[in-house]
């Protein structure tokens, strides 16, 4: 379960790199609907598959919130350097 909350955390913060926040909606529903048949095969109570998912689907968004941090402080420290320089206004 562990690795799957890291990979989960992980594909979060790939996503908030280039994508949306509305992209967390459907892969959540996607984990879901795949939480059921893999349930099933490991035996399983529903509660503890459900469980599961949920710790799995906080994991993504605090990957997403991760990675859309990681994107926009890597683009303040790029602004900071191209526009860096103070303009004299007197000479």
């Amino acid at each position: 379960m562990t690795a799957f909350l890291i990979f989960s955390f992980l594909v979060g913060a790939v996503l908030g790199q280039r994508f949306r926040v509305l992209v967390l909606l459907p892969l959540t529903f996607v984990m879901v609907l795949a939480a059921i048949p893999v349930a099933l095969v490991i035996d399983l109570t529903m509660l503890e598959s459900l469980k599961g998912v949920m710790f799995a689907a906080i994991a993504l968004q605090g990957g997403y919130l991760f990675g859309s941090a990681a994107r926009f402080g890597l683009a303040a420290t790029r602004a900071a350097r191209v526009f860096g320089r103070p303009v004299k206004a007197t000479r």
